[in-house]
C-alpha cells in the first residue's frame, strides 16, 4: 500500500528526526507554516494537496485539528489517518494530558524552533506592532493579548540544540514580560504516526471518498487521555 505523509513545515525538524529514527520509507509533502493563522486557508491548502495524491492508498496527516482546519477535508481514493489531537503542540509533548499539566502552572505560550523560524510568529508580529505603534502602545496591546499567559514554554524536542534558541527566547520573555520554561518533548506520537499501528485511541482513520467531520476525531475533554508510551 503506497503511503504519503502530508505534514506541516512548522514541525519539520521533529518529523524528519522521527522519520530517520523509524526508517520511514514514505514520501513526504509539506505545507507552509503561516497558514495556521487562518484555518479556512489552511483547509483549502490541505485539500489542494489531498487532491494531488494520485496513486496513494493511505495519507498520514501530521496535523492536529488546528482550529477546525482539518474538518471538511474530503478524501479521494485513499484512507486518511489523522491524530486525535487539538494541535501540533500535543504531538510534540506526547499527549493532551501533558499539555494540560504544563498549562496548569499558569498560561503557557509554547514555542519550538519551527515556530520561531516560521513565516508568521509572535516575535515577528511583536516587531511589526512596535514599528507601527511605538513602544508604549505596543506594551499595552501585548499586555492585554497575553493577560492569561505567565510562561513562554520552549519545547526541547531533541531535533536541534536547544541552547541555540535560548538567547532569543530570553529576549522574547523580557519584551513580553513572560517567564521562561523549558519543557521536555516526546516523540512517541510522531513515531506512531509514521509507523503505526494507527489504533482508534490515538488516530482517526477516514475511509476513501469521505468528508472529515469533527465527530470523527472524537476529542472528549472530559475523558481520560492516555499518553503513548515509549517503545509501544
Amino acid at each position: 500500500m503506497e503511503t504519503v505523509v502530508l505534514a506541516c513545515n512548522t514541525i519539520r525538524d521533529e518529523i524528519e528526526k522521527a522519520a530517520l529514527d523509524t526508517h520511514c520509507p514514505y514520501r513526504f509533502a509539506w505545507v507552509e507554516s503561516g497558514l495556521h493563522l487562518v484555518p479556512g486557508s489552511l483547509r483549502l491548502r490541505l485539500q489542494e494537496e489531498l487532491d494531488r495524491m494520485n496513486g496513494a492508498q493511505r495519507v498520514l496527516l501530521a496535523f492536529g485539528i488546528c482550529g477546525g482546519a482539518v474538518t471538511g477535508l474530503k478524501t479521494g481514493n485513499f484512507q486518511l489517518v489523522i491524530p486525535r489531537v487539538d494541535d501540533c503542540i500535543t504531538l510534540l509533548l506526547g499527549s493532551a494530558e501533558i499539555k494540560r499539566r504544563c498549562a496548569g502552572r499558569g498560561g503557557v505560550y509554547f514555542l519550538t524552533r519551527g515556530w520561531l523560524e516560521g513565516e508568521a510568529n509572535i516575535w515577528k508580529e511583536y516587531h511589526a506592532t512596535l514599528a507601527r505603534f511605538g513602544p508604549e502602545r505596543t506594551e499595552r496591546i501585548y499586555r492585554k493579548m497575553l493577560a492569561h499567559y505567565k510562561f513562554l514554554g520552549l519545547i526541547d524536542t531533541g531535533a536541534y540544540e536547544l541552547s541555540d534558541l535560548l538567547p532569543r527566547a530570553r529576549e522574547i520573555c523580557a519584551a513580553l514580560q513572560l517567564e521562561l520554561l523549558t519543557l521536555e518533548g516526546q516523540d512517541q506520537y510522531l513515531r506512531r504516526l509514521l509507523q503505526g499501528p494507527w489504533d482508534e485511541d490515538y488516530f482517526a482513520t477516514i475511509p476513501p471518498f469521505t468528508t472529515v467531520e469533527l465527530t470523527d476525531l472524537c476529542l472528549d475533554s472530559s475523558a481520560p487521555v492516555r499518553q503513548i508510551q515509549a517503545g509501544v
